[in-house]
């Protein structure tokens, strides 16, 4: 009996450990795969560097500008689904008398080649401190997973700042837009 719980804990262990990584990046790429899909998801959801247009801050020129902002992104969650999409939740810098920064949640797929074939931006949380920020974005996170979206949440101003009721994910330009007519 004692032989058989001396084996069964540390195998309940690892298996409850392996249940939890299922969410981290490190359990889906290597930290250079990391760093360059990050990179990649900072050209969709931050600010762009000066002379580029929503078209144009793919084109190579502007790379090194987003590799120069990693240290500043934080790749929090990840999560692959049976279909191969990512679903990801990241902390990033924002500019805010509330605080530096917020929450991003979305999802994408990957092509053979291991670049973004498609991505949609799913949610930001309002700015705040690192605990808030991850606890409405975890929240979030997971609904999004379940559901594929976060419209349960859209007049929530205390969990969303985007979407909202004015505005909207352009999946043809990558960002928020203004809704029409408002």
């Amino acid at each position: 009996m004692k032989f058989s719980i001396i084996i069964a804990v540390p195998l309940l262990v690892v298996w409850l450990s392996s249940c939890s990584d299922r969410h981290d990046p490190k359990t889906h790429f290597s930290q250079p795969q990391a760093d360059t899909l990050l990179a990649d998801i900072i050209t969709y959801v931050y600010v762009r560097p000066t002379g580029a247009d929503w078209n144009t801050r793919f084109n190579p020129e502007f790379r090194p500008y987003y590799v120069k902002n990693i240290p500043n992104f934080k790749f929090d969650k990840l999560y692959r689904d049976k279909s191969g999409a990512y679903y990801f939740f990241m902390i990033r810098p924002a500019r805010s008398a509330s605080g530096t920064i917020r929450g991003v949640g979305g999802k994408f797929t990957l092509g053979e080649e291991g670049r973004i074939t498609s991505f949609t931006e799913v949610f930001n949380t309002p700015v705040g401190d690192i605990s808030e920020v991850r606890k409405k974005g975890y929240r979030l996170y997971e609904h999004m997973i379940a559901k594929g979206n976060v419209d349960e949440y859209l007049l929530n101003e205390e969990y969303l700042e985007w979407p909202n009721a004015w505005t909207y994910y352009d999946t043809l330009r990558h960002e928020w837009l203004v809704k029409p007519n408002r």
